[in-house]
């Protein structure tokens, strides 16, 4: 009897943690400051939002290693057409938006030369076999003058192991994109020392402990048990930053770029 009645208490304790969710922190992309991974993805959002303008109507957007494509809406209203990149398993089975899926992986994209006038690439080349291969296929399916747009973390804990295989400086995105042909990058790097750290902290404290042979875990619970926490710890971290000189740092959490693809290649 007390099983059955702990199973009657668990369902509604469950969809109340679920629907209490996305009120306190937010539906990924678009979080709040009590997020675990904010300062990551808030950086990531403020960098695209500085590079969309830019960018003219009716484009051909190839986002590689979409998982379920968090930034379609950034660029939604100057998409023809959107193309969401993946395994197969990373791939949502019901996509209601105007989205085609294509399996496939970085290094190796099943689509024509010089189709797209944007790549998008967020948070992928941490956790590809081969991320030079991946930056050239990145430049093969761009067409001349257009842009290829991702980030990569430069101090995160390890996750969705195992395939967390590095970390990057921003000169050693540079180098990799100019080795593979591209020209005018820019590369934007995230705050401090201080929210790199918060970063840090936070997600060691909703993801599993890690154990060899088994994925990375998330507890939500912990993660609205301790949004308040995180919540001010995140803020305190960006005052802290601004007030130590942001620029100074060596210690960001993030890096985003922008490049573009020569014209006449």
């Amino acid at each position: 009897m007390t099983g059955f009645i702990r199973k009657l208490l668990f369902v509604p304790v469950k969809k109340g943690i679920s629907a209490l969710y996305p009120v306190v922190l937010g539906r990924h992309p678009r979080n709040t400051i009590c997020s675990f991974n904010y300062h990551n993805v808030s950086h990531i959002n403020r960098f695209i939002a500085s590079v969309e303008p830019s960018l003219n109507s009716s484009i051909c957007l190839i986002d590689i290693g979409a998982g379920k494509s968090p930034y379609y809406s950034f660029f939604s209203k100057k998409v023809s057409y959107y193309i969401a990149v993946d395994c197969t398993e990373s791939l949502p089975v019901l996509e209601m938006r105007s989205i085609c899926q294509v399996e496939g992986v970085a290094e190796c994209v099943p689509l024509m030369n010089s189709i797209a006038d944007v790549v998008l690439s967020n948070q992928v080349l941490e956790h590809v076999n081969d991320p030079e291969q991946a930056v050239r296929e990145a430049y093969r399916l761009l067409r001349p003058g257009g842009r290829f747009i991702g980030s990569v973390p430069h101090i995160s804990p390890v996750h969705l192991e195992p395939y967390d295989f590095r970390r990057y400086t921003d000169y050693g995105i540079n180098k990799m994109l100019s080795n593979a042909g591209f020209i005018d990058i820019r590369i934007d790097l995230s705050g401090g020392v201080y929210s790199a750290a918060a970063l840090m902290i936070a997600m060691d404290w909703v993801l599993s402990p890690r154990h060899e042979n088994k994925p990375q875990g998330f507890s939500m619970n912990r993660a609205i048990a301790l949004a308040p926490v995180i919540g001010f710890m995140n803020a305190l971290a960006f005052m802290l930053d601004k007030l130590s000189g942001v620029r100074a740092s060596r210690s960001f959490a993030n890096l985003c770029w922008s490049a573009e693809k020569p014209m006449g290649h």
